[in-house]
């Protein structure tokens, strides 16, 4: 079985008094993304504040071996297309 790379992605979001009210309208589309590529996941998640109360991020494990494609995915991740993500 030939093996694939890991491409661990680490989004913070901005800073932002909309970034709460985007997150909620684009979830859905978000959950849809990776479902449609949950093959080439192997771990994601939301990244919460210390007290564990607020999402504050996402944490994305691609499994590819081609960082372009693993770019691509992003890229298209409607949490990405909508800015809310500051840092990745």
């Amino acid at each position: 079985m030939a093996r694939e790379n890991l491409w661990l992605v680490k989004c913070t979001d901005r800073d932002g008094d909309d970034v709460d009210d985007l997150r909620e309208e684009h979830m859905a589309g978000h959950l849809a993304h990776i479902e449609a590529i949950v093959d080439h996941i192997a771990m994601a998640g939301p990244l919460k504040d210390p007290a564990g109360e607020k999402i504050v991020g996402s944490m994305l494990v691609y499994r590819t071996d081609d960082l372009e494609q693993a770019k691509a995915w992003l890229d298209g991740d409607p949490y990405s297309r909508c800015g809310i993500w500051g840092t990745v």
